[in-house]
């Protein structure tokens, strides 16, 4: 067996763990938080977390021959149900520092990125996405890509990938996916939750209120404790809107998060809710 292939089944392992983790975590806050009819659907979801969780065996890789990166390590569980917002949030207006960035609209939210990410919903706009990468120059293991973006769960409504490759183990990636919290939870107890029940996977590096007009935000800097020559760095934006809980995760190597946490936190800046989760 070679030694990527070595690398890639280690990979497999960790991502099951801490994917199964923070599928159980999110399960157990929303099951604190619904009705008898909302805890069965809540159930439900977990069913679709495991499988999930099988699923994210299947690791893209950035080129055929180089250690693969994982896409699809947080499965949270599926919650139908949700209130609208009184009224949409207003766009923001370009900036000098978001030349050349693009507006992705789903359904449920919009957010600005820079042009070199290709973005939509995972469910159906896969192959677009992936056609999008290749017309920017990409060089990815597009089928699965494909396949980690059709078989996520149904919590993630838009999912970004950028086409610039820095560091060539670790593809940088955008989820936007929803939660439900325990009743009248307050935002820093969610995030204190998640980092205790992610701490075998993940090591917190900085936790922090962001300013904003719109909504409470907390920022968790976490980094993964997989030993990897290359394990990924994750920045959680934690956004609550009324009673739904928006997590926006942006992976990226640890050697490229100085670089790239000011694009993030713009990118967090122009994130709107357009309608609750179906």
């Amino acid at each position: 067996m070679k030694l990527w292939q070595l690398a890639l089944l280690g990979g497999m392992a960790v991502m099951d763990c801490l994917a199964l983790a923070v599928g159980g975590f999110l399960l157990s806050g929303s099951m604190q938080s619904k009705s008898p009819n909302q805890n069965s659907a809540a159930a439900q979801g977990l069913a679709l977390t495991k499988t999930a969780a099988a699923l994210a065996t299947a690791v893209p890789s950035p080129l055929p021959s180089e250690t693969p990166t994982p896409l699809d390590f947080l499965l949270p569980t599926f919650t139908p149900i949700g209130t609208l917002p009184a009224s949409p949030t207003p766009s923001p207006l370009p900036t000098s520092e978001m030349e050349g960035w693009v507006k992705f609209s789903v359904r449920e939210v919009e957010i600005w990125m820079p042009g070199s990410y290709a973005a939509g919903n995972p469910h159906t706009d896969a192959k677009a996405i992936t056609a999008s990468l290749k017309e920017k120059g990409a060089n990815y293991n597009f089928s699965e890509i494909e396949k980690q973006l059709t078989s996520s769960v149904p919590n993630y409504v838009l999912w970004g990938i950028d086409s610039v490759l820095g560091n060539p183990s670790i593809i940088t990636n955008v989820r936007i996916l929803y939660d439900y919290p325990s009743v009248e939870e307050p935002l820093a107890d969610y995030a204190t939750h998640f980092i205790g029940a992610m701490s075998a996977d993940l090591t917190l590096i900085e936790q922090r209120k962001i300013n904003s007009t719109l909504f409470e935000i907390q920022r968790l800097i976490l980094k993964s404790k997989s030993t990897q020559a290359n394990p990924e760095q994750v920045v959680l934006y934690a956004v609550r809107d009324q009673n739904i809980i928006w997590d926006i995760l942006c992976v990226t190597a640890p050697d490229e998060m100085t670089a790239r946490l000011p694009t993030f936190d713009l990118m967090i800046a122009t994130f709107r809710v357009l309608a609750a989760p179906q």
